[in-house]
C-alpha cells in the first residue's frame, strides 16, 4: 500500500485542493480584483464601424440607438465614429476612401479602415445588437470610472453625504445616457 501523502493519489489532490481552496477562500475580500478586465468588445466595436464604412444608410438606426463617439473603448475607433459622422453631415458619401481621407489620408488610416471592413456583416438587426454591446460596455466602463472616483475621494471627503450626494449624481448621469437613447 502506499502512502498518499506523498504521491498524487485521490486522497492527496484532495488534501491539496482543499486547502488551496481553504487559503483562497481566506484571500478573499471586498475590494475588486487587482487585474480586473476593462469591460470592452472590440469585435462589437468593429463591426459596428466596418457596417457604416460599408453601408452608411444603417447611420441613422445607430445613432437613434444612442451610439455616440464616446461609446467606443479605441480612440481610433472614436476618430472613425466622429469621421463618418462628419462626413453625414457634409452629405458626403461615406465609404473606405473619403473615411480614410477624412482620417487624415496616411498610411495607418487605410490599414485602419481596411481592418474595420473586413469580415463585416451587414445585416440591420446584428449591427444593432453589437451597437448595445457597446453601448453596454461604455456604461460598465464610466461605472468603474465611478468607483475608482469614489476610492480616490473618499478618504479626502469629510462629508460623505456630499460624497453620497455626487455619487447620485454621476450615477443618474450614466443612467440618464441609457434613458435618453
Amino acid at each position: 500500500m502506499t502512502n498518499d501523502k506523498n504521491t498524487n493519489g485521490p486522497r492527496a489532490r484532495a488534501g491539496c485542493s482543499n486547502d488551496r481552496h481553504k487559503s483562497e477562500q481566506g484571500n478573499r475580500s471586498n475590494s475588486p480584483p487587482q487585474n480586473q478586465p476593462i469591460p470592452i468588445s472590440l469585435p462589437a466595436e468593429r463591426s459596428v464601424l466596418g457596417a457604416l464604412i460599408e453601408d452608411d444608410s444603417l447611420l441613422p438606426e445607430v445613432i437613434a440607438a444612442g451610439l455616440r463617439a464616446e461609446d467606443f473603448a479605441l480612440s481610433d475607433h472614436r476618430r472613425v465614429f466622429t469621421a463618418i459622422l462628419f462626413l453625414c453631415e457634409q452629405k458626403s458619401p461615406v465609404d473606405y476612401i473619403t473615411v480614410t481621407e477624412q482620417l487624415g489620408n496616411r498610411q495607418e488610416d487605410y490599414v485602419l479602415a481596411g481592418s474595420l471592413i473586413h469580415g463585416v456583416v451587414l445585416h440591420e438587426d446584428h449591427v444593432l445588437h453589437h451597437v448595445a454591446i457597446v453601448r453596454r460596455k461604455a456604461r460598465l466602463r464610466a461605472l468603474l470610472r465611478i468607483a475608482e472616483w469614489i476610492t480616490r475621494v473618499v478618504a479626502d471627503s469629510a462629508d460623505p453625504d456630499a460624497l453620497i450626494e455626487q455619487t447620485i449624481a454621476k450615477l443618474e448621469a450614466v443612467a440618464s445616457a441609457e434613458v435618453t437613447a
